[in-house]
């Protein structure tokens, strides 16, 4: 069965949703939350494997959002706006882990630790 695809844009490409994708994003935006605040709040999880969890739930929804609420998927049409998301978080983490870099090496070479203060 061939895979139903909502209205795209002639001019952009972009895809509109309809409301029944915006529910279904919604709630399991809503329960990837409420399942994050639960692990931090009641489990007894040692504290890096409590990192891990809420990292990768982090993770689920950013991609839920992606594809519920900014209609990014891989079909032909969208491969522009799938594209540019794609050059935007290579820059984003790149301009991150650059700035965590400088910082870590001036914290290093300039000798700022808890004696020194």
């Amino acid at each position: 069965m061939a895979k139903k695809y909502d209205h795209f844009d002639t001019d952009t490409g972009a895809l509109y949703g309809t409301r029944k994708s915006y529910i279904k994003g919604f709630i399991l935006s809503i329960l990837l939350t409420l399942f994050s605040f639960y692990l931090v709040g009641m489990s007894g999880l040692p504290q890096s494997t409590l990192y891990v969890a809420v990292g990768v739930l982090a993770l689920v929804q950013l991609f839920v959002q992606l594809v519920f609420f900014l209609h990014l998927s891989f079909h032909s049409k969208t491969t522009w706006n799938l594209l540019s998301f794609a050059f935007t978080a290579v820059m984003v983490f790149i301009f991150v882990v650059g700035t965590m870099w400088i910082m870590y090496n001036l914290y290093e070479n300039m000798g700022m630790n808890a004696m020194a203060m």
